[in-house]
């Protein structure tokens, strides 16, 4: 299947992870949820595998000769990073894209007369890319404008439309694919058996509107994994309805609760792990800078502290970074042994290396 032989487990596990794209077309990744409930959970093990036998992928370099081509339209440190190690890993190469630099302002409707500032269609720029890469990946953030059309992540499907190979969403307005595989991970390292386990993820405040990518695909991740998930939040600042509902499927289809409070202590009474994130709202007077700005003024006690880790069982803290300090979380939280987001941050190597594995390991340089 790839160009040198793998380590027998995992080959194994990667046996295991079936194709999701309909009548042969391209297994792209942009909300996480396609490969379905079985095919993510074995990507997870083949993540585990992954990490095992790191060195012997590394000696034998299974991706030599294929190529990764990233493009972020918004800043990344972890995303950026590690894919660029899971690729030096494989032996793959990878092609960094500016868009700043490397791409000409692009039109993404069709039929239109380009005598505006666009200067390329994404037909030719996205098919282009498909013919010098194995798979593409990209990163586009909402511009807050209509919800209901930035939740298509539309910036993504046109690249995936007319890529012609594997599209990756390095974080989109929808979801984060890659962090939540790597949270799933995650969980199972600090928890081991994670059916049943109690993971809250809370709302914290932030000075900015943050986005619901890595809430939908941490929720998700949880509840794949038979966790009885709680998310909490203040009033008004409710995710995606769609992203929640796919959360309570995912939990009634693996044997876990999914359930949302706006009561932050009960919320943590009994947590294994405690997960923060920072977003503004879909609608409401919270929806605008200034609407945000004074709601969190008035909610400065969702800050996550060590009191709070002290309400479930000392409770694992997590947090996909980057986050602010004292603002989001305290220092002592942060600093202290109930801390993973070192490992978590590190997990988004392997399970995106088992990523590119399933994904380049059958298509041909």
């Amino acid at each position: 299947m790839t160009s040198s032989p793998l380590p027998p487990t995992v080959a194994e596990t990667l046996a295991e992870i079936p194709s999701w794209g309909a009548d042969g077309a391209s297994d792209h990744l942009l909300t996480g949820l396609e490969p379905g409930l079985n095919g993510f959970l074995a990507l997870v093990r083949l993540a585990a595998a992954v990490r095992e036998n790191q060195h012997e992928l590394a000696r034998s370099r299974p991706l030599a000769g294929r190529v990764f081509a990233g493009m972020f339209f918004d800043p990344s440190l972890r995303t950026r990073s590690s894919m660029l190690v899971a690729c030096a890993k494989l032996g793959a190469e990878y092609l960094d894209l500016q868009p700043d630099s490397s791409l000409w302002t692009l039109e993404f409707t069709d039929e239109v007369v380009m005598d505006g500032v666009a200067q390329e269609h994404i037909r030719e720029a996205a098919g282009v890319l498909g013919r010098y890469a194995q798979t593409l990946g990209l990163r586009a953030f909402p511009t807050r404008g209509q919800w209901e059309r930035e939740r298509t992540q539309p910036v993504h499907r046109a690249f995936a439309e007319h890529a012609g190979v594997p599209v990756v969403n390095l974080e989109g307005p929808m979801a984060h694919p890659c962090q939540g595989l790597a949270d799933a991970l995650t969980f199972q390292d600090l928890l081991g058996e994670t059916a049943g386990r109690k993971l809250v993820f809370t709302w914290a405040p932030h000075p900015h509107q943050g986005l619901m990518a890595v809430p939908h695909s941490a929720l998700w991740a949880g509840s794949s994994l038979g966790m009885d998930v709680v998310l909490a939040h203040p009033e008004g600042f409710d995710l995606d309805s769609e992203a929640l509902d796919e959360g309570r499927s995912l939990a009634s289809a693996s044997g876990g609760t999914f359930r949302i409070t706006h009561d932050r202590d009960d919320a943590l009474a009994g947590a294994d792990l405690v997960y923060a994130s920072s977003w503004g709202a879909i609608s409401g007077p919270e929806a605008s800078r200034s609407g945000h700005a004074d709601a969190v003024k008035s909610l400065r006690d969702w800050k996550v502290d060590t009191a709070d880790l002290s309400r479930g069982k000392e409770a694992f803290f997590l947090h996909c970074l980057p986050v602010r300090r004292n603002v989001v979380v305290s220092d002592a939280v942060l600093d202290g042994p109930q801390s993973g987001v070192l490992d978590q941050a590190e997990n988004r190597v392997w399970a995106q290396t088992a990523l590119l594995l399933h994904l380049m390991g059958g298509v041909a340089p």
